[in-house]
């Protein structure tokens, strides 16, 4: 049923995912849905969270495919699919971009997004501050301001990325983030991050 709603989100909006029309994409009965679901706030709810777990998931497996010791590798890989550029379902900077909108004004799915957020934020704080232990990032660097704003610039990313796609192509978000991690990284063992991320430190890995 979740995957049903995302996909009258992606083609039709937020505001097209009634419980009948839901219905109508399983070629299924109202009453079943309604079995499940009440109401099509508890329906988005649900999807919400599903859509955060699908996230989730690809995050995981971005970090997995790179480098053990590669930190910086690591976040950037992440932060690509928290940004919408890892080339698997463009379609969910829309649907995300559509529930966020809703959250302004529905307090459950606002809890939802905050603890999402704030997760997101999490790993990025132990990730970097994994590589100013491993001398990967200057001493100085506040790991979870740092966080914050890593954070806050992929979720303008992938803003961008929900509403122009043709204007903001995968690599060119790639390649935005590589440039910002690079500005935390740089001095510290490597040229903009590049030789100094790549070094040893199984931990970073379980960082991020």
């Amino acid at each position: 049923m979740a995957e049903a709603l995302l996909a009258v989100v992606e083609d039709e909006g937020l505001e097209a995912a009634s419980i009948p029309r839901i219905a109508r994409e399983l070629n299924a009965s109202t009453g079943l849905v309604q079995a499940y679901f009440r109401s099509k706030d508890e329906l988005l709810l649900f999807a919400a969270r599903h859509l955060g777990d699908l996230i989730r998931a690809r995050v995981a497996a971005a970090v997995r495919a790179a480098p053990e010791g590669d930190v910086r590798q690591r976040l950037l890989r992440a932060m690509c699919v928290v940004a919408g550029a890892d080339d698997e379902r463009a379609a969910e900077g829309r649907i995300w971009l559509a529930f966020l909108a809703r959250a302004a004004f529905h307090p459950a799915l606002r809890e939802v997004h905050v603890a999402g957020a704030a997760e997101i934020r999490e790993h990025c704080r132990r990730a970097l501050e994994a590589a100013r232990e491993l001398g990967r990032v200057p001493r100085w660097v506040d790991a979870e301001a740092e966080a914050w704003a890593l954070a806050a610039f992929a979720d303008g990313l992938a803003v961008q990325r929900a509403v122009a796609p043709e204007a903001m192509a995968d690599d060119q978000v790639r390649v935005l983030l590589g440039r910002y991690l690079d500005r935390i990284f740089v001095g510290a063992g490597g040229a903009g991050g590049a030789g100094g991320a790549g070094g040893a430190g199984g931990g970073g890995g379980e960082c991020v």
